[in-house]
């Protein structure tokens, strides 16, 4: 089960990106939900850690495939 401020993070992502796969920047990702830069970098690091997001840039990441079904997951069983 994700932590709910990494849920939050993962499906901030999905809203923006349109339910696609697209690099965005973690820090507009970050600031949509009112988190710190340091929050967000570890959030970030976090995440990246359990291959829900793939850093491609120093600032830039991509959800992955887990990330996508795991937050279709949560939200079918809400």
């Amino acid at each position: 089960m994700l932590r709910p401020n990494f849920a939050e993070y993962l499906r901030k992502i999905d809203d923006l990106n349109g339910g696609e796969l697209r690099i965005i920047n973690q820090y507009e990702v970050g600031e949509g939900l009112g988190l710190s830069s340091k929050q967000t970098d570890e959030i970030v690091d976090q995440l990246r850690d359990a291959r829900m997001i793939k850093k491609i840039t120093r600032n830039k990441i991509v959800l992955s495939p887990q990330a996508l079904y795991a937050i279709h997951k949560i939200e079918k069983s809400e």
